[in-house]
């Protein structure tokens, strides 16, 4: 080798390690402060050092690929790139495919079955009293207005007199949708919410296993990964958050991109005559597959929506530069399938950016609480039975350990000799790990900047939903390397059987239920002959978060109410909370009146403090004249009309 060219790489190889020692140390220290003569420099990110150690490792492939760390064991080297497997994008299956899907689909159900046994005997129980009942009223929302006023369907009855408000958090319509005809039958809306909330475990692991059987070919490892992801740790984090287990269109949207990039069926590699650059019905069958499953995603979970719109174009690119798949057929199918995808996702763009007065941007102190360190992913969920006291703490949002069976099976995988497509998805990984990471990580500041959807999220730490579905399709080709090694039919069945049993007892759960309440207060009767009600439910908490149990119990009659909670809160809202802090005295009265309210209820079963003596302060009030007085949960509930001056 030449001497220029092993400098130049020994220069790299330098560059790189010092990058990687100062991230270290700037992530153990918190940085920083020094001076080089008159020049100050300072230290305190490790986003501008990853983000330099990435460029110097993108300049040091390109330059010498195949010369060894600092222009030493080159043979060695070169040894495990030739060694590298050229894995197809796509794999042709025996048929029965759908056959074979099926009886996946009900292993996996039985599978959480017994993982979620005590929610099955409890479909009318939650984890608690919050976000249960606030997706119940969002999806009872959908299906009520969709058939009332659909062309109103963001104006949702909180907040009032404010517009647009289904905006202010994730609106969940395609879930929703699915599940409206079971409300429309009169089925108990908490038991339709958990067959709901549930379906997200299971479709996400069926869509799992039908994208990695082609990426692998075999149905035992495909059935791992789909019993993986569908029970993977994150989900029990969040077991309180519909939208985020929502999951079930990634997986589908990456077999689009696979089926669109490979030849069907094939081997994953492209012709080269020119009938292949001629754009076939199914290569638009695939690009619309994928616009369909990109705004599938964007109707159930935004979050995921903007974040898979990265990592499918990472993933996209990483199989066409590895495959060398000519472009130019792709690009009216691709084109196509971005129209589709912006023309579906109209709607919902619109009534989002018409809501940005209201909301404004995400702030940055909440993003950065909420971006995740390294350590996070050593914190397990409080449900998990067995790594819950051996691990870190929990932290909101930012408990993101994956559970040790996808972890080893994926360390399988990743283990030499090396796969294409297993190091494609190596860097989705880290992709994804990285994005989870938000401020504290490399490409996240970038995003926030450079991409508009971006500075509506507060969470990056959900990243960690596409890092365990990273996890889990490179699970099913660590199962597929395990399988592979039993060589009879019997080693073969007991090592399927034993990794099914690691995957589930590495994700067993201990779940804490609470019952809600079997019939909501009776006042509510008096509004259902009351057109044009506009209600506020007093006490009113000083946490937004207390109003939930009225947005539940507003399903009963979809009277507009002031009071509400979501993902944002109207100043207009925080202005009303402060004029009532002394309610019924004038200034509260008159805030009822400025804003149209014509019934004011006080609720003393929701065990709020001070509850009484508010009850008799009203009951004095002669701007107030009593509707209904009744009695729930043993404790009063009245319903007021709110005179005129």
């Amino acid at each position: 080798m030449p001497s220029t060219r092993r400098s130049t790489v020994v220069g790299l190889d330098t560059l790189a390690v010092i990058f990687l020692l100062l991230t270290t140390a700037i992530f153990r220290s918190g940085g920083f402060l020094f001076s080089i003569g008159s020049v100050r420099v300072s230290l305190s990110s490790t986003h501008r050092t990853l983000l330099a150690l990435l460029i110097v490792i993108i300049i040091r492939t390109i330059v010498a690929p195949r010369v060894g760390p600092f222009g030493r064991w080159t043979a060695q080297w070169q040894q495990l790139l030739d060694s590298t497997e050229r894995e197809p994008i796509v794999v042709s299956v025996a048929p029965g495919v759908w056959r074979r899907a099926a009886l996946a689909g009900l292993g996996i159900a039985a599978a959480l079955g017994v993982l979620l046994h005590d929610q099955l005997r409890h479909l009318d129980w939650v984890p608690d009293l919050g976000d249960p009942l606030f997706s119940t009223w969002r999806i009872g929302w959908i299906a009520h207005q969709i058939v009332t006023s659909p062309l109103h369907l963001f104006d949702a009855n909180i907040f009032y007199p404010e517009r647009l408000t289904l905006t202010l958090s994730d609106p969940v319509i395609l879930p929703a949708l699915t599940i409206a005809p079971l409300l429309a039958l009169g089925v108990n809306p908490v038991i339709a919410y958990n067959i709901l909330f549930l379906s997200g475990f299971w479709l996400s692991g069926v869509a799992t296993y039908l994208l990695v059987e082609r990426l692998t070919g075999s149905a035992r490892a495909a059935f791992i990964a789909g019993l993986a992801y569908a029970c993977y740790a994150y989900r029990f984090e969040h077991y309180s958050h519909l939208e985020l287990q929502m999951t079930q269109w990634m997986p589908l949207g990456l077999l689009a991109l696979h089926l669109l990039l490979g030849r069907d069926p094939g081997s994953g590699i492209r012709d080269s005559n020119p009938e292949s650059r001629v754009p076939s019905p199914a290569r638009w069958r695939y690009a619309l597959a994928l616009a369909l499953a990109g705004v599938a995603q964007l109707y159930s979970s935004m979050y995921y929506a903007v974040f898979f719109l990265v990592y499918a174009a990472a993933i996209g690119a990483g199989l066409l530069l590895v495959h060398r798949a000519p472009v130019r057929p792709l690009m009216r199918p691709l084109a196509g399938c971005a129209i589709v995808a912006a023309l579906l996702a109209f709607p919902l763009a619109r009534a989002f950016t018409a809501a940005e007065a209201m909301k404004g941007a995400r702030g940055l102190y909440e993003v950065d609480f909420y971006s995740a360190h390294p350590s996070d992913y050593l914190r397990a969920n409080r449900y998990n039975t067995i790594w819950h006291t051996r691990l870190l703490p929990s932290e909101p949002e930012r408990t993101l350990f994956p559970g040790a069976a996808p972890l080893a099976l994926a360390a399988v995988a990743l283990a030499p000799p090396f796969g294409t497509m297993r190091l494609i998805y190596a860097a989705g990984l880290l992709l994804s790990f990285d994005g989870s990471l938000g401020l504290h990580g490399v490409a996240y500041p970038f995003y926030y900047q450079l991409m508009l959807p971006f500075r509506g999220l507060r969470v990056p730490a959900r990243f960690a939903a596409l890092v365990g579905m990273t996890l889990a399709i490179l699970a099913g080709f660590g199962a597929q390397r395990v399988l592979r090694r039993r060589q009879s039919a019997r080693a073969q069945h007991a090592m399927f059987a034993a990794l099914i049993a690691f995957v589930m007892i590495d994700a067993w759960p201990t779940l804490v239920l609470t019952p809600v309440w079997k019939e909501p207060p009776p006042i509510y009767d008096a509004l259902r002959f009351a057109p044009n009600a506009i209600l506020v439910e007093t006490p009113i908490p000083s946490d937004e978060i207390g109003n939930i149990p009225y947005m539940y119990f507003s399903m009963q009659h979809w009277a507009r109410l002031v009071n509400g909670y979501s993902g944002f809160i109207p100043q207009s809202y925080a202005d009303f909370q402060k004029a009532m802090l002394l309610f019924p005295d004038a200034d509260g009265i008159d805030a009822l009146r400025r804003r149209g309210v014509t019934y004011v209820s006080v609720n003393c079963g929701l065990s709020f403090a001070g509850c009484q003596e508010l009850s008799e302060a009203m009951r004095r009030s002669k701007a107030l004249r009593l509707a209904a007085d009744t009695t729930w949960m043993g404790q009063p509930v009245q319903l007021y009309e709110v005179l005129p001056p």
